[in-house]
């Protein structure tokens, strides 16, 4: 004989099961992980499944957030969710945010972690850089990140390896130095910064330029010239390094510029003075100048003046007298020498009278007075 058990259950039973499973609330936040660059927005939607009445976020110091605040919003959308939402996101915004949900003593909650990093940015990272050549460079690479970023330097396409070369070095704010920087150490360098974690990575070429020195060459460092004979004379000095230097002329402190008295070629490596008196003697300085600095040199010019004849005295003498003197004065730079000749005779200094001529007797140094 076969038993057959009947079970049974009251409407009152399954109507008591049904609302206590409505009763309970289930809250979940999408996304479940929360990671914002510095400077970004990004959005959190909580969701409820149940009868829900009352729907508030917290914020990690456990402060309730209210719909009226700037830099986080939070928004009802409907019977069953929330959003929150942080604008231009910053460190302080980093914590667990909790979205709670409530009807009448029933409550349940659901937590996100906000983490706030910084991506790869170039702060301080200017091109082109600019150095004088011998200096010890320090090319600037500023990054900010979180975590940190790992530097690593590159030039000419391969790795700085600084163990190989005892003039490059990285330094401890990742610049990189390089020791007695020389012209051929010119050229891009790249800044190329990773962060493992995040599997980032980021760069910035750099272009480096090296500025040389000016060196001058004087074509000569002394010129001749003869005043007061409308003569022009030129000073020539040729100047390189990089960049191309200007190069001016000056003297006694003064720059000379183009006018009347002075001429200048295109590039100013030739000064004309013009019409040359002996006012123009002396020192004149070439000067060229570029951004590592300048340099100068001195062209001398001498200036000669032709002897000229300033004072002769003519003298009628008698045969009876015994002897008479003629005087001569001459100028000139450099001194003069003077010489006393009669016809085609030239008297010595030692000579002091001529006896007998056709012209009688004549006096010290003759009657032709010659500078």
């Amino acid at each position: 004989m076969a038993l057959h058990f009947l079970s049974v259950r009251s409407v009152k039973d399954e109507k008591e099961r049904t609302l206590g499973y409505l009763a309970s609330l289930q809250v979940e936040i999408t996304p479940m992980q929360g990671e914002i660059s510095m400077g970004e927005s990004k959005f959190f939607l909580c969701e409820v499944v149940g009868d829900v009445k009352d729907i508030d976020w917290y914020a990690p110091n456990g402060e309730k957030l209210l719909p009226n605040r700037q830099d986080i919003l939070v928004n009802r959308n409907d019977e069953s969710s929330s959003t929150l939402t942080i604008y231009n996101a910053n460190v302080d915004n980093a914590g667990i945010y909790k979205c709670v949900a409530k009807n009448g003593d029933k409550e349940s909650q659901g937590t996100v972690n906000v983490k706030i990093f910084q991506k790869i940015t170039f702060k301080n990272a200017p091109s082109p850089q600019e150095f004088n050549e011998g200096d010890d460079a320090d090319i600037i690479c500023d990054v900010v990140s979180s975590p940190p970023a790992d530097i690593i330097w590159k030039h000419k396409g391969s790795k700085i390896q600084v163990a190989k070369d005892v003039r490059f070095k990285i330094l401890t704010n990742n610049h990189l130095q390089i020791r007695g920087i020389k012209k051929t150490d010119e050229g891009a360098y790249t800044c190329e910064a990773r962060v493992m974690t995040r599997g980032e990575i980021d760069l910035k070429i750099i272009k480096v330029i090296i500025n040389v020195l000016p060196s001058i060459r004087t074509r000569q460092s002394e010129v001749n010239a003869t005043a007061d004979i409308n003569q022009s004379v030129m000073l020539a000095c040729d100047a390189d390094g990089f960049p191309e230097p200007t190069v001016t002329w000056a003297r006694k402190s003064i720059v000379l510029e183009s006018d009347d008295k002075y001429g200048l070629n295109d590039d100013g490596s030739e000064l004309i003075i013009k019409d040359v008196k002996k006012v123009d003697e002396g020192d004149y300085t070439c000067i060229a100048r570029n951004k590592a600095g300048e340099k100068e040199e001195e062209v001398s010019l001498n200036v000669f003046m032709q002897p000229k004849i300033t004072y002769l005295v003519n003298q009628t003498a008698s045969e009876l007298e015994e002897q008479i003197t003629l005087t001569c004065e001459a100028s000139g730079d450099p001194t003069p020498t003077i010489t006393w000749s009669f016809g085609s005779r030239v008297f010595t200094e030692r000579e002091q009278v001529l006896v007998s001529g056709d012209q009688g007797r004549h006096a010290t140094r003759g009657p032709s007075c010659g500078g």
